[in-house]
């Protein structure tokens, strides 16, 4: 989660520099990420029977389309705010995705995923300080794709490999966007770039898909809520972003609603009795 959330700071970091474009970060953010990771694809190619397939380039798409909307959504918005839309969003998708599936949520589990979902409407209700509509749309989009990805990662098999492969299928998509459009970046533009695709991108989503194999899909969703704190923090800190009464609020429900749900049994006990 930290690498998540750190995701969010780098993004910002870059962004808010008009000169930095959020395509050209998003090009260098996933080739960067493929670099890092050619060495585990290269090992495990030969082992791969079904490596060009539908199915096999599904969590490649689904990644390429988050860090897309990821970065045109930081364009606009602060840190904090983004991480408190995108994460709620993969919650929701992944529980959904669980309960169609035929899981079934405790007392507790029901009460800390309203408790949450308060919090992102909240946050979103229309003000002087809510988050820009397009912006908001970007980062829903992206929490989406996320989930979508988060989803297709729990029936891997291997997932050292498989996160591997999932950002070399980017390239082709790179690639055509880089031909198109090239590159338009500061140096310290690259640089987040460079930091974000290797480090919280490539490494960080390495150890999710391994984590991913040892969570439960409802509990790997409320997982993501302990993100935007830390993204809020980082965004006070390195980018002296405000914080708002808002932001406070959501902050409090959302996260709230992640300690209901996962530490909550001794809530749903009293409850029950």
């Amino acid at each position: 989660m930290i690498a998540f959330a750190t995701n969010s700071i780098f993004c910002r970091l870059a962004l808010t520099d008009r000169a930095n474009d959020p395509l050209s970060f998003t090009i260098v953010r996933l080739a960067s990420g493929a670099a890092i990771l050619l060495i585990i694809f290269l090992k495990g190619f030969s082992k791969t029977k079904d490596l060009l397939s539908v199915k096999s380039a599904m969590p490649a798409l689904m990644l390429f389309s988050y860090a897309m909307f990821f970065s045109f959504a930081y364009v606009q918005m602060k840190a904090g705010t983004g991480a408190l839309i995108v994460f709620p969003t993969v919650q929701f998708v992944m529980l959904g995705y669980a309960l169609y599936k035929g899981t079934k949520l405790q007392l507790h589990e029901k009460i800390g995923v309203l408790v949450a979902l308060a919090g992102l409407v909240y946050l979103l209700l229309p003000g002087f300080d809510m988050p820009p509509l397009q912006a908001s749309i970007f980062m829903m989009l992206s929490g989406v794709s996320w989930g979508v990805y988060s989803i297709l990662g729990k029936s891997m098999d291997d997932p050292i490999f498989a996160t591997a492969k999932n950002f070399i299928f980017t390239i082709p998509l790179v690639l055509i966007l880089f031909l198109i459009f090239g590159v338009h970046l500061t140096p310290h533009g690259f640089l987040w770039a460079i930091l974000s695709g290797s480090l919280t991108s490539g490494l960080g989503y390495l150890a999710w898909y391994i984590v991913l194999k040892q969570l439960d899909t409802s509990t790997a969703a409320v997982v993501h809520l302990s993100a935007p704190a830390i993204a809020a923090f980082g965004g006070i800190l390195f980018l002296g972003e405000a914080l708002t009464l808002r932001l406070v609020i959501a902050s409090v429900l959302i996260l709230g609603g992640l300690y209901i749900k996962t530490r909550g049994f001794r809530i749903g006990f009293k409850l029950n009795n």
